[in-house]
């Protein structure tokens, strides 16, 4: 087997930006991906819900996404109902895609908590791991993780394109430090995001008056 593995990065995208879009477009590139899925989560099972739609945050998506083929929105977790695990959204996309490797990107923080996760031993049974480590960021993993980790780490990301699942690779990717959080922030308190994320992605925030306090000033804010 020797397939170009499609790669899968989750999250609430409350908003998407630019550290997801590079990001997911680092993966593409260095680990000769055929494409990254960018899958929103509908109902996050270990965090409170997201201040943006299911449809807003499709939407921001498909616009982000819209010129690069490498990319691409996956809204499966919006259509179906109930909590949105993982361990379903791969095991469909293995439904879909059975003969390519999938690859679930997540960072070295996420991972440190994957045991806690719905029936997280049968994600390997789906796809690989790919493992985004940051040298600034210092985190303990579980116990149970670290010995996942320990047996199924991988040095070669030519093992993810060779078989279909079941190993974790760890990559670290140039720093790039932008967050969803520090987004809805600066919107709350007025000022500007801008070159933060897609420009086509903040003036539909602007324009819907997403994120927004009674205390914000949308005009200041699109215009700075």
């Amino acid at each position: 087997m020797n397939n170009a593995p499609v790669g899968v990065l989750g999250g609430t995208f409350d908003p998407v930006h630019n550290g997801h879009l590079r990001l997911a477009m680092e993966m593409a590139t260095a680990l000769e991906m055929a494409h990254v899925r960018l899958v929103p989560c509908a109902r996050p099972p270990h965090r409170g819900a997201p201040t943006a739609s299911p449809g807003q945050r499709a939407k921001w998506i498909r616009v982000a996404v819209s010129i690069e083929p490498r990319l691409r929105l996956d809204d499966r977790e919006l259509l179906r109902d109930g909590p949105s695990y993982t361990v379903d959204t791969l095991a469909s996309m293995r439904k879909e895609m059975p003969d390519t490797p999938l690859c679930l990107i997540m960072g070295r923080d996420v991972f440190a908590h994957l045991p806690k996760w719905h029936e997280w031993e049968r994600i390997f049974d789906s796809a690989h791991i790919v493992l985004i480590d940051r040298p600034d960021i210092e985190t303990q993993l579980h116990p149970d993780a670290q010995a996942t980790l320990d047996a199924r780490a991988v040095g070669n990301m030519r093992a993810l394109h060779d078989s279909l699942c079941g190993l974790i690779y760890t990559y670290t990717p140039p720093p790039l430090a932008i967050s969803a959080s520090r987004i809805r922030e600066l919107l709350a308190n007025g000022e500007s995001p801008r070159y933060l994320l897609p420009t086509a992605v903040l003036d539909d925030i602007m324009d819907a008056g997403v994120y927004m306090t009674c205390e914000s000033h949308p005009a200041t804010a699109a215009n700075t």
